[in-house]
């Protein structure tokens, strides 16, 4: 999967194993970047290598914007 941002009015899955949110599975944003949604903590690790270029890039644009 990519890591492409989630809106609010899509259909929130998990970016690892595609896990649809509910209320019963809370989906929650990677802290960093807030591009992706993790089922848990073992999915976003499992995930991790895949999303660390595009986590920092936009952690990076976020960080500039709170300065700006």
């Amino acid at each position: 999967m990519s890591c492409v941002p989630v809106g609010d009015d899509v259909d929130e899955a998990c970016a690892n194993c595609g896990k649809q949110g509910s209320d019963i599975v809370k989906l929650k944003n990677c802290t960093a970047c807030r591009l992706v949604k993790y089922c848990g903590v073992d999915c976003q690790k499992a995930h991790r290598k895949q999303h660390r270029k595009a986590c920092k890039k936009r952690a990076a644009e976020l960080r500039d914007e709170q300065l700006y």
